[in-house]
């Protein structure tokens, strides 16, 4: 069973699962997002979500971090059962991985442009994939109950339903900028600013500073003669204060 808890220091979310919890959540986001981009824009967020990806697959293949849990698997259970003790435990690993909050609604965000294209032509309430990424959804929201006041946390709700990416304006390194901030700020300092990022992140498109940098990376690009994937500011810190 999936879970999802945000860390100490509202850094991000511990997101917890055994291989199969993972590896489905893998399959549910690689369904929606495969297949050819209709734009560059929508080639740039791809690439974006694959890096998600790549810290699940990384987890469930035992590559990040892993805790043993309790599965109450009891004497009495085995005896029903006639399971030998020395064959089965009663404790099961769970994998799991931090990840940070502004690159994973950015993630979510960017997954509901795929959903919306898929329904276009799927139009089923029962698709596996689609349930499985909201279900993961709605674990990520709930976690933040404790950080947050009801009317930001409604707000939070309200703006990933939403959010519309314009995959023709989209350029990676103003969100890259945000989580970079953010991962280096105190446990105060992101509480007190996570409103005001998560609307950088909701409404991208509205802010003049995101335009002008999006023309300065076409002017980049041009001049380098690369892609938009090409371009970071600074990498993340080698540690961070989860």
């Amino acid at each position: 069973m999936l879970k999802v808890e945000l860390t100490e220091n509202y850094a991000g979310v511990t997101i917890y699962g055994d291989y199969n919890d993972l590896d489905f959540l893998y399959d549910s986001i690689n369904y929606l997002i495969h297949g050819d981009p209709s734009s560059d824009g929508e080639y740039t967020m791809q690439n974006h979500l694959y890096g998600f990806l790549y810290d699940v697959r990384h987890a469930y293949q035992g590559q990040r971090g892993a805790v043993l849990i309790d599965n109450d698997l009891n004497d009495n259970t085995r005896e029903w059962f006639k399971f030998k003790k020395k064959d089965i435990t009663d404790k099961n690993i769970c994998f799991c991985f931090n990840y940070l909050l502004p690159d994973l609604f950015l993630d979510m965000v960017l997954i509901n442009h795929f959903i919306r294209k898929v329904d276009k032509k799927v139009n089923d309430i029962y698709n596996p994939y689609i349930n499985m990424v909201n279900y993961f959804y709605s674990l990520v929201l709930y976690s933040l109950e404790n950080m947050l006041t009801e009317i930001k946390f409604n707000k939070i709700k309200k703006g990933l339903l939403e959010s519309v990416v314009t995959d023709s304006i989209f350029i990676p390194q103003w969100f890259e900028i945000i989580s970079i901030d953010y991962s280096k700020m105190s446990k105060k300092q992101r509480e007190k600013e996570f409103m005001h990022i998560m609307d950088a992140i909701y409404n991208y498109g509205d802010y003049e500073d995101y335009l002008k940098m999006k023309i300065d990376m076409q002017k980049l690009c041009k001049q380098k003669n690369c892609s938009l994937d090409d371009l970071h500011y600074e990498d993340y810190p080698e540690e961070i204060e989860w």
